[in-house]
């Protein structure tokens, strides 16, 4: 039991330490970049025991909001973080309001110090998670939203970065899984900054972000690849075994889970796709980046026309240059086309690259591993656009079913199987 003596004392250490706090706090409005470990001391004090002297600390915190909105590239590092850490303990005792710290540390990202900006990443995702447990805080999620919208557009790259990054994750986990995150992710594509559209073209494409090792998120526990290592340089026993099975069960599990959640694609949330494609596609053609990024953006591309049926007609002779044997990603080249190819785009369009794939791939020129993936990538446009397939053509390829290799044959054979159901009449009559 605290006697009244022991409260009194208590109090004067405090207002002693208060005071103490005030002194240096006008130290620092004098020099800014100073060290000042005692300082630091002081606002950690303070925070701790904020909770028992609210009407005493009634300005406190908005006096260490102020110190970093105001300083924040200039002072100490060490002092940024203990303020910055202060203000998580605040905001943990329900004495900060989340949207005014969370603005203030949107901000602090433009610092290029990756231990503050990794732990202001962390305490975002996990304040608004909480904030999200019981239900949707609609009116907290707006607007942090609309900041973040005016965050990326923000000219210090890191900023933007990690405000892109905190979205994603918060996407990720199912905390904002709504059609207004994925746009002002997907706005992102069409950013001038490379790191920026890259990550929101991994977004699109359910990709992992590992460009950028700032970017952290929470610990998933042990992979199937990692337990089985484990198990392999560790002491064979009946109950290693048992434990062994129960993790892998428990991993495939997780996996299986994680699949379900990502299986609706953020594609079908994006509100104007032809718009948006349009514009990604203008972007692409004037595009000095390197390959990767280029083929990443046709990704995008040829999934929104498959997914939404849009008209994009430029696109096909874009994609028509790269389908050659030798061209690099030639697998995924193919694969755009076909999923770029729809029932509603008129075959005279789509035409041409089906020639080109066939006058490129389906040559006794060529090996008979080319030749079958030729056979592969038209049957594959031709089951989304199945009117692109003439007569002719359609025999010269069924003609390859008398192919002695097995590859050749069965690609033969599966695109007269395909057509027996979409159209018999164009097959010859042995065929059908």
């Amino acid at each position: 039991m605290v006697t009244n003596e022991s409260q009194k004392c208590s109090n004067v250490l405090f207002l002693q330490q208060y005071r103490h706090y005030q002194s240096n706090l006008e130290i620092f409005k004098m020099n800014p970049s100073l060290s000042n470990e005692v300082f630091q001391d002081l606002v950690r004090f303070l925070s701790q025991v904020s909770h028992c002297y609210p009407n005493e600390l009634e300005e406190f915190p908005q006096e260490l909001k102020d110190m970093l909105q105001r300083h924040y590239t200039i002072m100490n590092p060490d002092l940024r973080m203990a303020l910055c850490r202060s203000l998580i303990l605040l905001r943990n005792k329900g004495l900060l309001s989340p949207t005014s710290l969370l603005e203030l540390f949107f901000l602090l990202f433009r610092c290029k110090d990756k231990l503050l900006r990794k732990t202001l990443y962390t305490h975002i995702v996990t304040d608004i998670r909480n904030i999200n447990a019981k239900h949707k805080n609609n009116k907290v999620n707006s607007t942090l939203q609309n900041f973040m919208y005016t965050m990326l557009k923000d000219s210090n790259s890191l900023a933007a970065k990690k405000s892109l990054d905190v979205m994603v994750e918060l996407y990720k986990k199912n905390i904002w899984k709504d059609a207004k995150t994925v746009n002002v992710i997907t706005s992102a594509c069409l950013s001038d900054l490379s790191k920026i559209s890259v990550t929101a073209l991994k977004f699109l494409l359910d990709k992992d972000d590992d460009e950028d090792s700032d970017s952290e998120s929470e610990d998933d526990g042990p992979t199937a690849k990692q337990l089985l290592l484990a198990n392999r340089v560790r002491k064979k026993t009946k109950k290693g075994e048992v434990k062994l099975k129960k993790a892998l069960t428990k991993v495939k599990k997780k996996k299986k889970k994680d699949m379900k959640s990502t299986t609706f694609s953020a594609l079908y949330l994006i509100n104007d796709p032809q718009g948006f494609s349009e514009k990604l596609f203008k972007k692409l053609e004037s595009s000095t980046e390197r390959f990767e990024v280029r083929v990443m953006m046709m990704d995008v591309i040829a999934r929104l026309i498959g997914v939404h049926q849009l008209f994009l007609f430029n696109f096909y002779p874009f994609l028509q240059k790269y389908l050659r044997p030798h061209q690099r990603e030639v697998t995924k080249m193919l694969t755009f086309y076909a999923q770029a190819s729809h029932e509603l785009v008129p075959p005279e369009v789509v035409e041409p690259g089906l020639k080109t794939i066939v006058n490129n791939f389906v040559t006794e020129r060529n090996s008979n591993e080319v030749i079958a993936v030729g056979i592969n990538a038209v049957r594959e446009v031709c089951n989304r656009c199945p009117l692109v397939m003439s007569e002719e053509l359609l025999r010269d390829l069924a003609a390859y079913k008398k192919s002695k290799n097995k590859s050749v044959f069965n690609a033969s054979r599966s695109l007269i199987h395909q057509f027996r159901t979409l159209n018999p009449t164009l097959l010859h009559k042995k065929d059908r």
